[in-house]
């Protein structure tokens, strides 16, 4: 994963080049979601003890 400048505002985009990258992005954002929403409780927190 790497960030790559587009334009002439040196705005970067990120690039994703593996399925590794992917998850890491995935798992970025789910962190970033619930840091974000602390109202909101991650699935794992809801579910009853078995």
């Amino acid at each position: 994963m790497r960030i790559e400048d587009k334009d002439e505002k040196g705005e970067g985009y990120l690039v994703i080049e593996s399925k590794e990258d992917l998850e890491e992005f995935r798992k970025m954002l789910i962190e970033a979601y619930y840091e974000l929403n602390p109202d909101h409780k991650r699935p794992c927190e809801t579910q009853s003890p078995k």
